[in-house]
């Protein structure tokens, strides 16, 4: 019985083995994409819609994916928690360069995000829903 408390050895390596990438994934990916709007962006863009499972494709062959899954959408929620603890001002600046970083023009995007409102997708799953709303409500502003 004394076995059944003691902390399971194969799922800590392996909950340190998905920390170890996750931080390599910030190290390599993250690091060069400028901004949090650049990096949200990114992260939204690894989650299918469907399922709403975040993954990377190199991830899958070593570790499952449902902690694949986990790491990255607890960095989904650290880049969004972030961004929406910035004054609006350098929010709406990191906006702005993100906007600048992307080669279609800016006017378009704009039209395109206004239309499409594909800035909704931006958030984490499961994300704290006042901080959401308020993203989308600025977002609308800018």
């Amino acid at each position: 019985m004394s076995g059944d408390l003691s902390p399971n050895p194969n799922l800590a390596a392996k909950r340190r083995e998905v920390q170890r990438r996750v931080r390599e994934f910030e190290e390599r990916t993250l690091v060069g994409l400028q901004g949090h709007f650049n990096q949200l962006v990114y992260l939204a863009s690894l989650r299918d819609y469907n399922t709403a499972v975040t993954t990377t494709t190199g991830w899958r062959r070593v570790i499952r994916r449902k902690a694949v899954d986990e790491g990255l959408h607890q960095l989904h929620v650290r880049v969004f928690e972030e961004l929406v603890a910035l004054p609006l001002k350098e929010e709406t600046e990191d906006l702005l360069d993100f906007f600048e970083s992307v080669k279609e023009g800016k006017a378009r995007m704009v039209v395109v995000w206004t239309r499409l409102k594909s800035y909704q997708i931006l958030p984490p799953v499961g994300g704290h829903p006042p901080a959401r709303e308020l993203l989308i409500r600025t977002l609308r502003l800018c």
